[in-house]
């Protein structure tokens, strides 16, 4: 017979530690086993293996000339002084985009070409392991599904959490060096070969973004100079009928300012007119501008890791989990004699 621990809502430390006196025997056992077990599976498992992939991100040419630095950058329009669209690259090694196309681009394993999809989505529904915690997420993941869901889709899910939460990103804020790491385990290739793919997909990125605001940038121009265009020319059919009208200005002020003024619309009209179409073909070269600010300082490289770094820490958490799993159920079960309310 136990003792409760649970009395009118107190706890009852004497019931605590008849309960730890009674079971901790089969309790000691059971980790003893557990050990041993979760030893031999660590030992025997696939070697992990460690790949990285390290780059500058703050490479710059200095201006290029144009008329348009001596222009107050607001002269030519809403936007056009907008020179750089930064993005953040560990938003896009989360966002679906690039996951999706990392997933299902094609990669060599055992010399065939197959896609992440295939080869890691198809364990989206095997809980064959005796992994507590990596049973436990698998059954987390499968609720997740919607019901609507074929079972291509789920392979592309399932793959592209894999990926997710296999590839490490940091930076340092000073240099600006960006380094992508992932561990993948039994295949010492594979790991090089997604970091190519991922370096140049975030080139790929980087450079639509350049590409894209070039070409919305050479639309606004080319508008804008139709209507610089027009202006000019109205300015100077007015200085001509001025000039037809009046021969004579040398004595009357009035027309002496009248001309000045015709004058002045005119140079700036052509200056604007200048700086415009100097722009419109930067921003041609722009558009087709495959170039960008990243610089490779280490190729993507595959190191074998050492297993003893993360053994600790696997057995502590599956520990903890298990032993909470047993006074769970212990409690649950014996909940009548141990919960007095």
């Amino acid at each position: 017979m136990l003792k409760p621990i649970f009395i009118n809502n107190q706890i009852n430390l004497s019931g605590i530690k008849y309960l730890f006196n009674r079971y901790i025997k089969t309790i000691v056992k059971i980790n003893f086993i557990f050990v041993i077990t979760f030893t031999v599976y660590f030992l025997l498992s696939p070697t992990v293996y460690h790949s990285k992939v390290s780059f500058y991100a703050n490479y710059s040419e200095s201006p290029q000339g144009s008329l348009a630095g001596i222009l107050p950058s607001g002269i030519l329009g809403g936007g056009f002084g907008y020179n750089n669209l930064s993005f953040s690259i560990q938003n896009y090694l989360s966002s679906e985009l690039f996951l999706l196309e990392m997933v299902n681009d094609k990669y060599i394993f055992d010399d065939k070409k197959i896609s992440l999809t295939e080869r890691w989505g198809s364990n989206y529904n095997d809980f064959s392991t005796i992994n507590p915690l990596t049973i436990l997420k698998r059954i987390n993941f499968n609720f997740g599904y919607n019901s609507n869901l074929s079972s291509t889709e789920k392979k592309e899910i399932y793959a592209s959490s894999m990926l997710k939460n296999s590839l490490k990103f940091s930076e340092d804020r000073r240099s600006l060096l960006n380094t992508i790491s992932i561990n993948i385990k039994g295949d010492p290739k594979i790991g090089k070969q997604i970091l190519e793919k991922v370096y140049r997909s975030i080139i790929t990125f980087s450079s639509d973004i350049v590409n894209i605001k070039a070409s919305e940038k050479k639309e606004f121009i080319l508008n804008r100079l139709l209507e610089v265009e027009t202006s000019l020319e109205s300015a100077e059919n007015e200085m001509l009928k001025f000039s037809q009208e009046n021969k004579q200005i040398q004595n009357s002020p009035i027309l002496i300012l009248t001309q000045q003024r015709l004058q002045k619309d005119i140079t700036l009209y052509n200056q604007l007119y200048f700086t415009l179409s100097d722009q419109l073909e930067l921003a041609k070269i722009n558009e087709k501008d495959n170039t960008t600010s990243f610089f490779l300082l280490e190729k993507p490289i595959t190191l074998r890791t050492t297993q003893q770094g993360s053994f600790a820490s696997n057995l502590l958490q599956n520990l903890l989990f298990l032993n909470f799993t047993i006074l769970t159920l212990i409690i649950f079960v014996k909940r009548k004699e141990l919960i007095h309310l």
